[in-house]
Formats: C-alpha cells, sequence, structure tokens
C-alpha cells in the first residue's frame, strides 16, 4: 500500500492544519493509500488516529494536554527542532515531494476533485504546505473523516461534563477569535465584544426566540468581558482549542469570528456558520441555512 507523509503545514493553528489534511485524508483513501502525519503533533494526541509507536512517543505524547498556542516556547522548540526532519527528507527524498507552497497562496486541489494524481511514484509521497483541498473527497469520505478524526475519549469526557448541566437545551455556539486577530492586518477581522452582543440580539431577533430559550456556549483565546452578556443564558469554555472545536460542533448553529476555527466546526457537525461583521450582518443570506455550507463571508477559509 502506497504510504502518504504530510510532510509540513504552513505554521497555522489546530483548523489550518485540519482543513489541509482531511484533504490528504480523502484523497489517500480515494488510491487506497495509508496516512501518517508526523507535522500534526502538536494536536495528534488529541485524536484517535492511529499512528507508528515512535512517531506517538517523539512527537504525539509530548504534547499531551498540551494547550498552549504556538506562541508557547514548548511549540517553538519542537517546530525548531521537526525542521531537522524536514532537512533531511528534502535531501534523500526530494523527488516524492508534492507541494502546494506558492506565492499567490493558490489552492492545490487533490483527487477525487481533480482527475489526476499529484505524482505517479511507487514509494512514499511527502505532502509539504497548507493549501491541499479536496472538496468532492471531504464529500465522498466524509463518514471515514469523521471516524479517523474523532476525539480521544478523554476529549469527548471533558465536553460531556461541560454540556451535561445544558442537557436537552438549544445550544448555540459562539467563537470569539481574539488574540493576534486585534494586531493582524490592522484588526479587520477582529471584533468587538460589544458589536458580538449586538450580533446575538440580532441572530434572537432573526430565529424569533427570546433569550430563556436559548443557552450560549462562548469559546475563545481570550478573556470575555461578562458584562456584554448579561440577561443571556451562557457558559464560557476555558478548555483547550481541541475540546472548544468539538464542543462548538454539537451545537445547533455557530455565531463565529471570520475564521477557518468556526467554520471546521461548523463542517465536522454539519450545522451553520454565521460570520460576525463590523457592519451590518447580512441576515437574509442565512435565511435557508440549516447545514454546513461555504460561506461567501467566511473569507479566511481557502475552500
Amino acid at each position: 500500500m502506497k504510504k502518504i507523509i504530510v510532510l509540513k503545514h504552513g505554521g497555522g493553528e489546530l483548523t489550518n492544519q485540519l482543513w489541509n489534511y482531511i484533504s490528504i485524508y480523502a484523497y489517500a483513501k480515494e488510491i487506497n493509500a495509508h496516512v501518517i502525519n508526523p507535522s500534526f503533533f502538536e494536536y495528534g494526541s488529541n485524536f484517535n488516529i492511529k499512528c507508528p509507536l515512535i512517531l506517538n512517543l517523539l512527537l504525539y505524547k509530548p504534547f499531551a494536554n498540551y494547550t498552549k498556542r504556538r506562541s508557547g516556547l514548548k511549540r517553538r522548540i519542537w517546530r525548531n527542532v521537526y525542521k531537522l526532519y524536514i532537512f533531511l527528507i528534502h535531501i534523500f527524498q526530494k523527488g516524492s515531494i508534492v507541494s502546494s507552497i506558492n506565492p499567490n497562496n493558490t489552492v492545490y486541489y487533490l483527487p477525487p476533485s481533480i482527475k489526476n494524481n499529484p505524482k505517479n511514484t511507487k514509494g512514499s509521497l511527502y505532502f509539504e504546505g497548507w493549501l491541499f483541498r479536496n472538496p468532492e473527497g471531504i464529500k465522498k469520505y466524509r463518514k471515514e473523516i469523521l471516524e479517523y478524526f474523532k476525539p480521544t475519549p478523554l476529549v469527548e469526557k471533558n465536553i460531556e461534563r461541560f454540556l451535561y448541566k445544558n442537557k436537552n437545551k438549544y445550544l448555540i455556539g459562539v467563537h470569539i477569535r481574539q488574540g493576534d486577530y486585534k494586531t493582524f492586518k490592522n484588526g479587520c477581522f477582529y471584533i468587538e465584544q460589544k458589536r458580538i452582543r449586538e450580533i446575538v440580539d440580532e441572530y434572537l431577533n432573526f430565529i424569533k426566540k427570546s433569550p430563556n430559550e436559548i443557552v450560549f456556549i462562548i469559546t475563545s483565546d481570550g478573556p470575555i468581558d461578562e458584562k456584554q452578556f448579561a440577561g443571556l443564558q451562557y457558559n464560557i469554555s476555558h478548555m483547550g482549542p481541541v475540546e472548544d472545536l468539538f464542543l462548538l460542533s454539537k451545537t445547533k448553529t455557530i455565531l463565529g469570528s471570520n475564521s477557518s476555527f468556526g467554520n471546521f466546526a461548523s463542517w465536522y457537525g454539519n450545522i451553520p456558520h454565521i460570520i460576525f461583521s463590523k457592519e451590518k450582518t447580512d441576515w437574509n443570506y442565512y435565511l435557508d441555512k440549516k447545514e454546513y455550507f461555504k460561506n461567501k463571508y467566511c473569507t479566511m477559509v481557502h475552500y
């Protein structure tokens, strides 16, 4: 069986890696190949992904229950050490590398979304870059992808514990990206929590429900100003990014920042993702949206 190795991602965090990973995985299913992803070491221990023992011990295990972002010292050290492995592969397996890296950030589509295989080699293929996409493949192999990328029992238990007091409630996810969004591209994607509360109130009016009919599940990479959400039923998650991702996927709808995080949770849970906007929200656009869809307002995801 041919082996596909995800050698290098684009330096992004959890869901930028996942959009890439599920697309390559779908391609592997299409050609009956086996996938190994050493580059996913920062998050792999939170998933039920089967991997070689040496990969698990050297890369995945050291990051078990580690929740700091990519700026954390441990992540920076491990990423730099991992570059040595990438360097060696470039020396000894240069002809087997498939790259999506390009100056224009153009998407590299994989079968079955296109007809031609990227390389015709008998040995292993090494994929590098973050822009591999496979829209037809992730549809065709959705069931297999959901199974392969299931969280570990510990992650599921943490989520169940968090949701226990809201059992049988109408849950709406709220994903608030803060952190780097305050400065990224001069803050054009950063939405103040005061504006987010306005959007939440608009949403309640949009779906014709009162605040006491809904519990909002709030996730964020920064502190929540709770006075902005006074009068609502809500719970704030203080779990790690993997728990937050799957937590959001269990809600009815996600109201969220323009980011790949909320969008991947939307895809995984097959639920709508409504994007926060500094300006007036285009509620008419969301009228018939009941499941996951390619949102024209989610510009931070390359489809």
